[in-house]
Formats: structure tokens, C-alpha cells, sequence
């Protein structure tokens, strides 16, 4: 079973809310952010790079998104 829980932080985030949905409800299909998820992305949200940049742009945005080291 898997969930998603949105904290209430997320509240000053509601123009982009959509896209911060769609792109987690995609890590079921695809965990990493790599080709196979840009594409699900852009089957799902064609716009979802301007929504990602507005995130970005805003306090809690991170720019410079990499790929977290796995911990083991």
C-alpha cells in the first residue's frame, strides 16, 4: 500500500499543487527522474516545465534539482 501525504506548507504552493501531484503520483510508474518520467510528464501535463519553473521561482522552490544518493 502506498499513500501520499501533502503537508500544510504546500498551501502557498496551490498554483502549482497540480503539478506537484501529477509528478508524484508518476514516481508509481517511474521512482527516478529520468527520460521515462519526463515523458509520463509530458503525456499527462504537457505543461508541466513552466509549472516546475514557477515552483522553482517561489521561496520553497529548488533549483538545481539532482537525483538523491541512495542511502543503504
Amino acid at each position: 500500500m502506498a499513500c501520499l501525504i501533502l503537508g500544510f506548507e504546500l498551501t502557498p504552493l496551490l498554483p502549482c499543487l497540480e503539478y506537484i501531484i501529477v509528478h508524484e503520483l508518476l514516481h508509481f510508474k517511474e521512482r527516478q527522474h529520468n527520460d521515462r518520467f519526463k515523458a509520463l510528464l509530458d503525456t499527462q501535463m504537457p505543461d508541466w516545465r513552466s509549472r516546475r519553473d514557477l515552483l522553482n521561482r517561489m521561496p520553497l522552490g529548488q533549483e538545481n534539482w539532482k537525483q538523491r544518493e541512495k542511502i543503504t
